[in-house]
């Protein structure tokens, strides 16, 4: 099981900040891993909404399905990949921090197949690619993008 807790403060407010992580069509704007992101369900984002998600992991193109499995504007927005080799859940909270917002993202994930056997790089990788997608998404949220 690979495990992550990290945050950030994002020099904007949290409705903004919310409602730009909870759009899922934004994913490839922060997450360098998410090449596309297109919807696999109708109507307005909330829980139980899904999602196809093509991403890069260690060299290998896969393809997944994220469903939101929590929807509180603007305190807090869950997923879980519900489809592909590596079975992920994450929850993101957001408080108000002076003009800005204190971003905590918390996830696991069970790798399966040749992910398994590489379990303790993968930890290791995706930790780090972690911090470097909260710090775009920093930088892409305080330059002005919605």
């Amino acid at each position: 099981m690979i495990t992550f807790e990290i945050g950030i403060l994002i020099d904007r407010p949290v409705e903004d900040v919310f409602g730009f992580i909870s759009n899922p069509m934004n994913l490839p704007k922060w997450q360098a891993m998410v090449a596309t992101v297109e919807p696999a369900s109708s109507g307005p984002v909330g829980v139980g909404s899904k999602f196809k998600v093509n991403t890069e992991v260690m060299g290998r193109k896969m393809e997944g399905v994220m469903e939101i499995t929590d929807f509180i504007p603007p305190e807090k927005f869950g997923f879980k990949n519900v489809a592909g080799p590596v079975q992920v859940q994450a929850v993101a909270t957001f408080k108000p921090a002076g003009t800005g917002t204190r971003l905590n993202l918390n996830g696991q994930g069970e790798p399966g197949g040749v992910f398994k056997l590489a379990e303790g790089m993968l930890a290791k990788q995706v930790k780090s690619q972690m911090e470097d997608n909260l710090k775009r998404l920093k930088s892409v949220l305080e330059s002005g993008a919605n």
